[in-house]
């Protein structure tokens, strides 16, 4: 397995986790679509791999409020294009602002605008650059439409595409107890995952953390899993202290991981 780091477009970021060691860069995807072109040139000078963006797309995708077709196909495009010249392998869409239900429709009828969503503006453009989007699945307080990796599963498979997968993050599951064994049945669909330390103490005031060495959380029952079922990329997606500090530990509690 190859383990990343979610670190938005830092390149000084991008730098260090290269430095530690680090197999490949999560970047954010609003931020690619939107960057200047001379930003998009220095992450790719770096020479990291970039495999993965989260925050997939801000614009409101469910109810009367949800964007036109229009501007939402030409933000995908912008941001698949993109993508697709960073060498992207998989775009997360997590996304609770953009999918949320509002108050007073069902989730039955906001899913079916997420699946709509999916099914008619994603697709197509996602075969174009051959970037699979992977629906990640939130914990109830961000999200009210796909909370479970089962949840997210079901949507994928309304969608019926290859180019639609599924994430597990290992705060979501934590949080609504998902048993980690769980994972094991869900081959083919899950291709991609977040870590963290997800049970911080309560002082810190963060909701994960970067793990590190001897912080009491055992990653491996959510990674074994994982190999397990082919899953080949997981990055860490935590609430950052210090990131000079954070990420040399980090690593030093993963490396053993793969």
């Amino acid at each position: 397995m190859k383990f990343g780091v979610c670190i938005g477009t830092n390149v000084e970021n991008m730098k260090l986790i290269k430095e530690l060691g680090f197999d490949y860069a999560e970047c954010h995807s609003q931020e690619i679509a939107n960057k200047p072109q001379e930003h998009i040139e220095a992450m790719k000078a770096v020479g990291l791999p970039i495999v993965a963006a989260n925050c997939f797309i801000g614009l409101k995708l469910v109810g009367e409020e949800r964007a036109s077709d229009e501007e939402i196909s030409e933000y995908l495009e912008r941001l698949f294009s993109r993508s697709s010249y960073l060498g992207l392998k998989y775009l997360v869409f997590g996304s609770s602002g953009a999918r949320r239900i509002p108050d007073g429709m069902s989730l039955k009828d906001g899913r079916k605008d997420i699946i709509r969503f999916l099914e008619e503006l994603v697709v197509p453009v996602a075969e174009k650059y051959n970037i699979v989007v992977v629906i990640e699945p939130l914990r109830p307080a961000e999200c009210n439409a796909i909370n479970t990796v089962a949840d997210g599963i079901e949507v994928a498979k309304a969608v019926n595409s290859p180019y639609v997968k599924v994430l597990a993050d290992i705060k979501h599951m934590y949080e609504q107890n998902e048993s980690f064994s769980l994972l094991y049945d869900y081959k083919d669909w899950v291709v991609h995952a977040h870590i963290s330390n997800p049970n911080p103490p309560a002082e810190l005031g963060k909701k994960r953390i970067y793990p590190k060495v001897g912080d009491g959380f055992n990653l491996s029952d959510f990674i074994e899993p994982l190999k397990a079922i082919g899953v080949e990329h997981c990055s860490i997606e935590a609430d950052v202290i210090d990131f000079r500090v954070d990420a040399p530990n980090a690593y030093e509690a993963i490396k053993d991981l793969r």
